[in-house]
């Protein structure tokens, strides 16, 4: 839903990092939720990424351990996870329906310790996505395109017209609104 901030060379905020259809928020279709998603686009975007990938990649860098408390979320939470997502964060939502997807997500987090392997990592990330979304839902109180607030059935341009930037780094999340020019 054009969640990814690019340049217009499809460069992401993460060094090394592109996008390029329908994750990408390159501004050219607007802020729809199928902002990046055209044939022309996709086809514009990626030639560009291209090139710039063409004069070189960026350096590697070795691996940083991780600051801060982290732990595997066990795979066996993936199911109740997507359930509770779709239950509370689905295509409608509500901040009460939001802070029970909040609730869940401590509860199944909470000294999980999967054993390293596909099942976990696949349920860590699937975990570490679903808070960012539950979250920055839970912050804009509106409805807008594809965000569906049912306790705020409207648009509100007056208090709204902003691009809410979320980021986490070390378990921490951030969240930022940035004014649209």
């Amino acid at each position: 839903s054009g969640g990814l901030l690019t340049d217009l060379n499809g460069r992401t905020t993460v060094s090394g990092l592109f996008a390029v259809g329908e994750c990408a928020g390159s501004g050219v279709h607007g802020a729809n939720r199928l902002a990046s998603n055209s044939l022309l686009e996709g086809l514009v975007f990626a030639d560009r990424i291209g090139w710039v990938l063409s004069s070189g990649l960026p350096s590697r860098r070795d691996p940083v351990a991780p600051r801060g408390l982290g732990g595997l979320v066990d795979g066996a939470h993936r199911v109740g996870i997507q359930d509770a997502m779709t239950a509370g964060a689905g295509v409608l939502r509500t901040a009460e329906s939001l802070a029970s997807v909040d609730r869940f997500l401590d509860q199944s987090s909470r000294g999980s310790s999967g054993v390293p392997g596909t099942g976990a990592w696949e349920t860590t990330n699937i975990a570490a996505v679903a808070r960012v979304i539950a979250e920055v839902a839970a912050v804009r109180c509106e409805t807008r395109g594809s965000h569906w607030r049912e306790d705020f059935p409207d648009r509100n341009d007056d208090r709204w017209r902003v691009r809410i930037v979320a980021r986490q780094t070390d378990g921490e999340l951030t969240i930022k609104e940035r004014v649209l020019a």
